[in-house]
Parts: structure tokens; sequence; C-alpha cells
């Protein structure tokens, strides 16, 4: 049985998903539970989404649409939330199989010194872009990210959201400049190992983990 705690949260991201335009088909919203993961049904959109919408699953499951997500759960026990979205212009570089270099603060601080596409949609593939990220491009188009935190998960998908528009329009304007590497290395570290460590871990607590 999923606990109210954990349903009231995915239901309350999944709104905000709908709420800024990165929902679509396809749309994932998966947080961890004692006995597996909660996840919206495939077949029930974000948009309609309600607490009847919302399945439980094991870290086992093989299921075709399910599995990406409870191969990444069981991978990395730091992970406690995935979400797949659909922002416009995350598909639009995920389908052109583009890099998103380090082009702002935010993005090199909480998606990292970049964010590629994988080689394809098999769940090898997709598992293996996000075995040392936390978010990865989809060949056909849309994002995967995670999160130690639902809320972690989902600002990373914003601030993705936000780099993909800056990296097209920076693409056609000419160019994009991107953060030095050893400075986007070194705000990436402070952020994962100082600034947000105790931030997340009470976040964790508000979202039922």
């Amino acid at each position: 049985m999923i606990d109210d705690k954990i349903k009231e949260t995915v239901l309350s991201y999944a709104a905000k998903v709908v709420a800024e335009g990165m929902s679509g088909k396809g749309d994932r919203i998966a947080m961890r539970t004692k006995d597996g993961f909660c996840v919206n049904d495939a077949s029930v959109a974000l948009k309609d989404l309600t607490a009847e919408g919302l399945i439980e699953l094991p870290l086992t499951t093989e299921d075709k649409d399910y599995v990406v997500i409870a191969r990444l759960f069981a991978k990395r026990p730091e992970v406690h939330a995935v979400l797949y979205t659909n922002a416009p212009f995350v598909c639009a570089v995920a389908r052109a199989k583009a890099t998103i270099p380090a082009v702002l603060d935010d993005m090199t601080q909480i998606v990292g010194l970049n964010c590629k596409t994988c080689k394809s949609a098999t769940t090898d593939d997709l598992v293996r872009g996000l075995r040392k990220r936390n978010s990865v491009l989809v060949p056909s188009g849309g994002a995967l990210t995670v999160g130690r935190t639902m809320d972690e998960a989902y600002t990373c998908a914003l601030v993705l959201d936000k780099a993909s528009h800056a990296y097209v329009c920076g693409s056609v304007l000419g160019g994009n400049k991107t953060i030095n590497c050893i400075e986007a290395k070194l705000m990436n570290f402070i952020y994962q190992k100082k600034y947000s460590k105790v931030n997340q871990e009470n976040i964790s607590k508000r979202e039922g983990e």
C-alpha cells in the first residue's frame, strides 16, 4: 500500500510538471517506496493523474513501461525520485541528438557539466547514461531526471528546460559561451556535497520517503 504522503507528493509534482508545460506523451513520475516505487499508470497522462492512477511496483519488475525506472532505483540507492518529461526545447535538442553544455550557473550546479543525449532509448543505454549523472536526454525526445528527493528531480527538469532554451537560442544567434570546466566542476561539487545536502535531507522528511 502506498503511503498517503508519497501519493500527495507525487500528485503535487505531477501538477507542477503540467503547469510548467513540460508534460507530453509517455511522461512518468516515480518515487521510491518501502517495497519498491510508486509511479503513474502508463495509460494515465499526468494532466489526468489522480490517486487512483498511481500504482506500486517492485524494483524487480520487467514491465517495459517501467523497467528503466526500476533499474535506476535498484542501481542508485541515493535516488528517490525519477521524472521523464517532454519540455519542448528539451525535446528539440534530444531529437537533434545534441549535448547541452554548461551554459547557465544553475545548470552547472544541479544538472552537471553537460547533459548528453543517449545513444538509444533502450533500457541499458538509458540506465548507463544516468550512471554518474542526474539527467540525460532521450533520443526519441524528452529527458530523464533523477533526484535525492522529488523536489530535486523536478528542479533538475526545470533547470534543464531553461538551459535547453538558452542553448537553442544561443546557437541560432551565433554560439554559446560555456562556463569554464574547472569552475563548473567546483560549482557542481559545492552544490552536491555541501550546499544542498542538509536541504535535501529536510525535504526528504517532508515528502515521506
